[in-house]
């Protein structure tokens, strides 16, 4: 049986009936009417596992950047690209400049 199958027949069993997690085949008891996954694994593991693994677009992260993310990594070349790294941070500063510090 598929993981959607799985999916859709724990969302439709009963509170308190017998269900098989989608994601990592756990047996466990539904709790609540709209649990589909078990809580064997900490956090949301399952349900993340089946979401990413369901959701095409989700597949692949580096295609969803966020435009937050756009802009500083757009900003962060464009500072790079107005560095000046043809000249040592020391070169041009003669003696008097560094009696100074």
């Amino acid at each position: 049986m598929n993981i959607k199958t799985r999916y859709k027949l724990n969302k439709s069993a009963k509170t308190g009936d017998t269900c098989i997690c989608p994601s990592c085949q756990t047996t466990f008891i539904k709790e609540h009417y709209q649990q589909a996954f078990c809580k064997t694994r900490s956090g949301t593991k399952c349900k993340d596992w089946y979401w990413n693994t369901v959701t095409p677009h989700k597949r692949c992260n580096t295609t969803r950047i966020s435009p937050a993310s756009a802009r500083w990594t757009a900003q962060q070349l464009e500072r790079k690209e107005n560095l000046d790294f043809d000249m040592h941070p020391f070169e041009g500063l003669n003696d008097d400049d560094y009696k100074n510090h």
